[in-house]
């Protein structure tokens, strides 16, 4: 009777252990993204403060609250963290504008100004991505390299959906690579024109995006009805 005792209880007790396991491992993992969640956070600050050659792993653990030897446990350098930054930041970014979009009226010309807006809207509210990205090529070429193919990609996925509705002038994937390009240095050079002021960054003021939108519609959408 002793010994089928011990059998049954045994199962139970092995799966008590199995859940409590699953939860100490989920904690585990909670702590350990919690913390990687900091350290990005504060390369991010502080490379927008000091710059790239500026960052150190001191600077960065320091300012993080966590061990100079923890950091190892998540990047194997300081450059692999510094090239993961970019592509972490432009993700964000194009959940950010992916967010607006959905939200704009249903129109080809309404998703444009809803895309070039966001894009505004989130430098100023991530102030430190100008630096990111304007010292990136130099510093973290491979981050920088990630980037550009993050948005590049979305922004043409994005006019081809539009030129399958009808909406572009453009007759050709080729021309979509084109148009997607010159969008996204328009919006990189109008945010160095007007997007600085006083070492603050803020939005561009109203005219730059109706004269942004003018040129836009005029040369790559077809007439939308009335």
């Amino acid at each position: 009777m002793k010994t089928k005792q011990s059998a049954m209880a045994h199962p139970a007790g092995e799966a008590k252990l199995t859940v409590g396991g699953r939860v100490r491992r989920s904690r585990r993992a909670e702590k350990a993204e919690a913390t990687r969640a900091r350290l990005f956070a504060a390369a991010i600050e502080i490379v927008g403060e000091y710059g790239y050659a500026g960052t150190s792993v001191a600077l960065i653990t320091q300012r993080a609250q966590v061990a100079q030897g923890t950091f190892y446990n998540y990047f194997q350098s300081r450059q692999d963290l510094l090239d993961q930054l970019l592509p972490s930041i432009s993700v964000q970014l194009l959940a950010h504008v992916r967010k607006r979009v959905h939200q704009a009226e249903d129109s080809p010309i309404a998703r444009e100004y809803a895309r070039i807006t966001a894009f505004f809207e989130f430098l100023e509210q991530t102030p430190h991505l100008f630096k990111i990205l304007h010292e990136g090529e130099i510093h973290a070429p491979e981050g920088f390299r990630r980037h550009v193919a993050l948005q590049s990609e979305n922004y043409k996925r994005a006019l081809e959906r539009e030129r399958h509705r009808g909406h572009l002038k453009a007759s050709s994937p080729e021309e979509i690579d084109v148009m997607a390009e010159i969008l996204m240095g328009a919006r990189d050079y109008l945010s160095a024109r007007y997007c600085v002021r006083n070492g603050e960054i803020v939005q561009p003021p109203n005219h730059v995006i109706d004269a942004y939108m003018r040129f836009v519609v005029s040369g790559m959408f077809v007439d939308q009805p009335a």
